[in-house]
C-alpha cells in the first residue's frame, strides 16, 4: 500500500488524472445524487398512484356487484310481497340466482307459521354450486329447497334486519347447518326485510355472496409480483388474508409485529372508521407500502401490501445500470486523462530527469530542444538555455577555483618554508646568543678587572689580556656579520613569495 501511494506521489500525470476524476466523480455525486432522489420521489409518487387506482378499481368493482346485490335484493323485497305463495317463492329464489351469476345464495325465509299449512318453518333457498377452477368444462349447478326444519330466526341473516328494522349487510359467517343445504364457503350477506300492506314484519330476503369471491377480487390486486391483499371486517379480523390460518382468528391488530404495533394498529383504527390511506411500514421484517380504502356499505376495508423492493425494482435496476455506466466512464475518462496529462506533462518529467541530474553534479548534460509552442514548451526550451549558461558558468568557476587551489598550494609552500626559516632563525640566534655570550663575558670579566686594578696588573699579563679582549672582540664581529648574512638570507624568499603571490592577484 505505501509502495502504491509512493508511486502515485512520485507520477504527477497520474496525480491529475486522479484529482480530474474526483472533482468529476463529486460533481457526478451531487447531480446524480439529486436526480436519484426525484426520480425516487416520482418512482414512488407513480407507484402509490398505481396501487390508488388499482386499489379504487377493485373497491369500485365490488362496490358494483354489491350495488346490484342491494338492487336486485330491494326489488325481489317489493316484488315477493305481492305474489306470497310457497311455491313462488321457490321459483323467485332460483330465478334470481339464474339471473345475477354473481349471487351465490338467495334465500326468502319468512315468520314462523305465516304459512300455517307449511308449519312453522319456510325458507325457500336456491344454492348456486360453482366446481374446481381445475375443470374447465365444468358449470355452476343450482339447487333450490324449502329449508327446515331448523330455528333460521336466530341466524345472523335473518335476525340482524329483523331487530334493525331497516335492510344491512351482515358480517362473514359459516352457512354450515347439518342437515341442511349449506354453501362450503363462508358467505356475506345483504338482507332486506319484507312487510305487508300494513307494514307489518313478514319475514326477509337475503342475497348473499361467498368469500371465495371476494378474496379472488382481492387476489387480483395484483401491481407488483410479491404484492398481497387484505379485507378486514368492522371490528378488523380478517376475512382475506394470504394466509388462510388466520382468517377469522386474527385481526390486525393482533398479527403486528412488535417494532410496528403502533403503527399498525393506528392504521386499523383508521380502516374500520372507513377512511382511505397510504402508510410505509415493515411487514415480515420486510419495508413495505400499505394502501387502503374501506367498502362503505358494509364497513370493510381493503388493503394492499407492496413491499418497497417490488416499487423500487426497476429503480434500482436502473441504478445498477447507471452506476456501472458512471464507473466504466469515469475508468474511462482516468484512462484519458492520465495520457493526455502524461502527454503534456512529458516535457516536466523531462525537467525533472535534467534537474536531478544537475543535482548529481552532471551540469555538461544537453537537454532537447521542445517544439511547442505553449508555457511547458517555452518552460523547456528557457530551462535548456539556463543549463547550457549554468554549464559555461560552472566551467568558469571550476577554472578559477583550480588557478586558487595552484595559488592556496603555493602560498601554503611558502607558509611551510617561512615557518622553517623562523625555525631555524630562532636555533641561530639562540646558538648566536651562546656564541656572543662567552666572548662577551671575557671582555666584561676583563673591563672589570682593568677598571680596578690596572696600575696592578703586569705589563705581560696585561697584554695577554688585551689580546684576549680583542680575540673575543673580533669573535663577536664574527658572529655580528654571520648574523647579519643569516637575516639578509631568511628575508629574501619571503620577498619573493609575496611578489609572485601580488602578481597572480593582479
Amino acid at each position: 500500500m505505501n509502495r502504491l501511494i509512493q508511486y502515485i506521489r512520485r507520477r504527477l500525470s497520474l496525480r491529475l488524472g486522479l484529482v480530474i476524476v474526483l472533482v468529476i466523480t463529486v460533481a457526478f455525486a451531487l447531480l446524480f445524487g439529486y436526480l436519484f432522489y426525484r426520480s425516487k420521489s416520482y418512482v414512488q409518487r407513480a407507484a402509490i398512484d398505481r396501487a390508488t387506482q388499482l386499489l379504487n378499481n377493485t373497491v369500485e368493482r365490488i362496490n358494483g356487484i354489491m350495488d346490484e346485490t342491494e338492487t336486485v335484493t330491494n326489488y325481489m323485497a317489493v316484488t315477493t310481497t305481492r305474489h306470497l305463495h310457497p311455491d313462488s317463492l321457490l321459483v323467485f329464489t332460483r330465478r334470481t340466482i339464474e339471473d345475477n351469476p354473481f349471487l351465490t345464495g338467495f334465500a326468502i325465509s319468512m315468520e314462523p307459521n305465516y304459512f300455517p299449512e307449511k308449519g312453522r318453518y319456510y325458507s325457500a333457498y336456491s344454492l348456486r354450486y360453482r366446481p374446481d377452477d381445475a375443470d374447465s368444462t365444468a358449470i355452476d349447478s343450482i339447487t333450490t329447497v324449502r329449508e327446515g326444519p331448523f330455528e333460521y330466526f336466530d341466524a345472523v341473516w335473518y335476525k340482524t334486519p329483523r331487530t334493525l328494522g331497516k335492510a344491512c349487510w351482515v358480517d362473514a359467517y359459516d352457512d354450515y347447518n347439518e342437515g341442511t343445504l349449506s354453501s362450503p364457503d363462508y358467505l356475506t350477506s345483504y338482507c332486506c326485510p319484507m312487510r305487508d300492506a300494513n307494514g307489518r314484519y313478514i319475514g326477509s330476503i337475503t342475497a348473499s355472496l361467498t368469500l371465495k369471491w371476494l378474496s379472488e377480487a382481492c387476489s387480483a390486486l395484483k401491481p407488483y409480483p410479491n404484492s398481497s391483499a387484505i379485507m378486514v371486517d368492522r371490528n378488523g379480523t380478517y376475512i382475506v388474508h394470504p394466509d388462510t390460518a388466520k382468517l377469522f382468528s386474527e385481526s390486525i391488530f393482533t398479527d403486528a409485529a412488535p417494532e410496528v404495533r403502533r403503527q399498525i394498529e393506528m392504521m386499523g383504527k383508521s380502516m374500520i372508521s372507513g377512511n382511505s390511506g397510504m402508510i410505509e411500514t415493515i411487514v415480515d421484517g420486510n419495508d413495505a407500502f400499505i394502501f387502503y380504502r374501506p367498502l362503505q356499505r358494509n364497513g370493510w376495508s381493503i388493503a394492499i401490501v407492496c413491499p418497497e423492493s417490488d416499487v423500487y425494482a426497476r429503480y434500482d435496476h436502473m441504478i445498477i445500470i447507471v452506476w456501472v455506466i458512471i464507473a466504466i466512464g469515469l475508468m474511462l475518462l482516468m484512462l484519458f486523462c492520465y495520457q493526455t496529462v502524461r502527454r503534456a506533462a512529458q516535457p516536466l518529467s523531462q525537467l525533472d530527469h535534467a534537474v536531478r541530474r544537475i543535482a548529481d553534479g552532471h551540469f555538461d548534460e544537453p537537454l532537447p530542444e521542445s517544439s511547442r509552442r505553449d508555457s511547458v514548451g517555452r518552460l523547456t526550451n528557457s530551462f535548456s538555455r539556463m543549463q547550457q549558461s549554468l554549464a559555461e558558468s560552472v566551467a568558469d568557476i571550476q577554472r578559477v577555483n583550480d588557478e586558487l587551489q595552484q595559488q592556496n598550494d603555493e602560498l601554503a609552500t611558502a607558509y611551510q618554508l617561512k615557518l622553517e626559516t623562523n625555525r631555524k632563525k630562532t636555533l641561530f640566534i639562540r646558538d648566536m646568543y651562546h656564541e656572543i655570550r662567552t666572548p662577551l663575558n671575557i671582555i666584561n670579566g676583563f673591563t672589570q678587572v682593568l677598571s680596578g686594578m690596572f696600575h696592578e696588573i703586569p705589563d705581560n699579563e696585561l697584554t695577554d689580556i688585551t689580546a684576549r679582549m680583542r680575540s673575543s672582540a673580533e669573535a663577536i664581529s664574527h658572529l655580528t656579520r654571520m648574523l647579519a648574512a643569516s637575516v639578509t638570507t631568511s628575508t629574501t624568499p619571503s620577498t619573493r613569495t609575496s611578489s609572485s603571490h601580488r602578481k597572480n592577484k593582479k
